[in-house]
């Protein structure tokens, strides 16, 4: 019953003293929306990229092995010849693995007429297609035929498209790839510039036994993309799959891999590594405004004491304990605190949904905002009303009603 009494007092104490409540709500407010704004922001950007990394094919449930050792996209060694078509043969062989997609790679010139462009031109085979889950705009993919046949054939991604043809149909024309002439026999549906400028779109694919006969005249490949059935087999089949490529490559214990992994959620975070630093930034720029809030309450509730101290005389004249009025104020602290938190959340909130409506930054609503409001809110609180509480508390009663 006390504790509820207590709970009313501070109530009270709030509703009559609404000027100093709405100040000491005004830094936990501003702290709460910030956070609020930011994890928003935080999980929209995440969101975001992890949405363009599916729609370009790259799935959680596959990854890509690079040929040479390095670090995601930066290779140590240019000239790495390693990885092979046997590689790919002995990974399909595993139990988890749905697809093997080798892959060549190489930037050349194609031609058509007077146009021109410098394209990443792949060499692949025809379950690229599937592995990506890549649509076709217009015409045909590469068939099993095209490979068996080593036929000059060429799907050209929309960029390479749009420069060599304008707006003329390409299907059926003849392009020119170092000294041979290649049938275009489809082409890719558009994908976009993703955030960080990388162009998807900018691609040619031929067969990879033209590729290995035509054009790069080798047959190590560039990479392989392995995708398995479900997205928990990942970690386990690229463990398999790295004993596999050691054994292969007869690397010693002590060696190296001379190949490197990429995953998407590897990508997501080198694509996110400057936006998680921005974040922590800005987290640490909140937490600052929330301990400023927590110095204003505690502030305005000792110069609230000092206005108050005939009715905390009084409240001890009628046998309040000391208990009772750090209680008092405690409660009112920590509800002042909670007040500014729930404000801040719809202030945040508004914000986060007018960032996403006019396309300035995605944002993502979660519980974690609520979550981490609360516990912050509880914890200035209660942090910072300890002081003035146990002042109040410590008064004399004699004195208290001695005052004013």
């Amino acid at each position: 019953m006390r504790i509820f009494k207590n709970f009313g007092q501070a109530l009270r104490g709030l509703r009559l003293n609404r000027a100093s409540t709405f100040l000491m709500t005004l830094g936990v407010m501003i702290g709460i929306t910030s956070l609020t704004v930011i994890v928003a922001i935080g999980h929209g950007v995440k969101t975001e990229v992890l949405d363009r990394i599916t729609n370009m094919g790259f799935g959680p449930e596959s990854f890509s092995i690079i040929a040479g050792e390095g670090r995601m996209f930066f290779t140590r060694s240019k000239n790495t010849t390693s990885m092979t078509l046997e590689d790919a043969e002995n990974l399909l062989a595993l139990p988890t693995v749905q697809l093997v997609v080798p892959r060549q790679r190489k930037r050349l010139r194609i031609i058509n007429k007077k146009e021109f462009t410098n394209t990443r031109v792949y060499g692949v085979t025809p379950d690229w297609q599937l592995a990506r889950n890549w649509k076709m705009k217009d015409g045909d993919f590469l068939s099993d035929s095209d490979m068996n046949q080593k036929r000059r054939a060429v799907v050209l991604g929309a960029t390479p498209t749009r420069k060599l043809f304008k707006d003329a149909d390409p299907i059926g024309k003849m392009v020119r790839l170092q000294n041979n002439f290649y049938e275009v026999i489809g082409l890719l549906e558009e994908k976009g510039l993703t955030e960080s400028g990388y162009d998807p779109d900018d691609r040619a694919l031929i067969p990879l036994t033209t590729s290995m006969s035509r054009l790069t005249h080798a047959t190590h490949l560039h990479s392989i993309k392995v995708v398995t059935f479900y997205p928990s087999q990942v970690p386990a089949t690229m463990e398999n799959v790295r004993q596999i490529l050691r054994r292969n490559h007869s690397l010693s214990v002590l060696a190296a891999d001379d190949f490197r992994f990429i995953t998407p959620e590897s990508i997501m975070q080198w694509v996110t590594e400057s936006e998680q630093a921005l974040n922590r930034m800005l987290i640490l720029i909140s937490t600052v405004s929330l301990l400023v809030g927590g110095i204003v309450i505690m502030n305005i509730l000792l110069v609230s004491i000092r206005e108050r101290v005939r009715e905390i005389g009084i409240r001890r004249c009628f046998g309040a304990r000391r208990s009772d009025i750090t209680l008092q104020f405690l409660f009112e602290s920590v509800m002042v605190s909670l007040l500014g938190g729930i404000m801040g959340i719809g202030l945040g909130l508004a914000i986060s949904f007018g960032l996403q409506r006019f396309d300035i930054f995605p944002t993502h609503i979660t519980a974690e905002p609520f979550i981490l409001s609360f516990l912050f809110c509880t914890l200035v609180g209660l942090v910072f009303g300890i002081h003035p509480a146990r002042k109040a508390a410590f008064l004399s009663p004699e004195e208290s009603i001695r005052a004013q």
